[in-house]
């Protein structure tokens, strides 16, 4: 890299510049297949923006396209290691920001890989960040895949439900239904971080394990209620438990679904 000296001129805008511009978005793109109808990147892409802005529109690159096969990387990203351009983010995200180093690079050249060291899924809680800073389609979500398009969103703000720092965050929607969340950025919270249980708990808003009525249980057998009758029913569980056994005999279980505000009020 050449210095910065005082009085320097550095034009951008040249013929050489440009001409400079347009080899490299070449390069990049040698072996990046033509996915973006149908990559989950699309309209998000940076490489796809950037090959529009300073791209050129005929390749002179004749020769065969490298391929490379997808990796298992659990049931959080989705992987088309194909379109990765070895930009290494995901690798200095885990060492740098992660604080564990499951991503990694083997081979040199052409022929490098980025992936896990022995094939195994990611373990790590933030791993969905990988997601946000692969400039490329390489690494996607798995519960987002081939459910919408990103420019068809409707983005709503809000704060994440189950850590204690309020990270900030925005909710993608579609039709009323929750396709996606993702982090919005706040240096003085989160920066643009988000933990995986904030990122991806909104699956469970239409599980089909999810109970959509309170159901009351009587001589063994479950019957569905209304919300009224389930209170009522339940005021008067822990009216006569305390009574018979005492308050600190009491106790409850909730869903790791909920948040953070819930779990007080279950304690009070």
């Amino acid at each position: 890299a050449t210095p910065v000296m005082d009085g320097m001129v550095v034009r951008t805008t040249s013929e050489r510049a440009l001409n400079a511009q347009r080899a490299v978005m070449e390069f990049l793109l040698i072996n990046h297949p033509l996915d973006c109808p149908v990559c989950d990147e699309g309209g998000e892409c940076q490489l796809q923006d950037t090959a529009l802005g300073f791209g050129q529109g005929e390749s002179n690159y004749i020769e065969q396209k490298r391929t490379v096969a997808g990796k298992n990387l659990g049931a959080l990203i989705a992987t088309e290691m194909t379109r990765c351009i070895h930009c290494t983010r995901c690798v200095r995200f885990g060492e740098e920001i992660g604080g564990i180093q499951e991503m990694g690079g083997t081979g040199r050249g052409e022929n490098l890989r980025i992936g896990t060291y022995v094939e195994r899924a990611i373990e790590s809680e933030v791993s969905g960040n990988m997601i946000d800073l692969c400039p490329v389609g390489a690494l996607t979500s798995k519960p987002f895949r081939f459910t919408a398009r990103s420019w068809e969103l409707q983005r709503h703000s809000g704060v994440a439900p189950h850590d204690c720092v309020g990270s900030n965050l925005q909710v993608h929607t579609s039709r009323g239904e929750v396709k996606r969340v993702v982090p919005l950025e706040n240096e003085a919270v989160n920066e643009l971080w988000l933990s995986d249980r904030d990122r991806f708990s909104y699956t469970a808003l239409d599980s089909d394990e999810r109970l959509l009525e309170p159901q009351i249980k009587e001589n063994g057998n479950w019957r569905q209620a209304s919300w009224q009758e389930a209170i009522e029913a339940a005021s008067r569980g822990i009216r006569q438990a305390i009574s018979t056994h005492g308050a600190e005999k009491f106790g409850a279980l909730a869903s790791p679904g909920q948040s953070n505000e819930e779990y007080f009020l279950l304690q009070q």
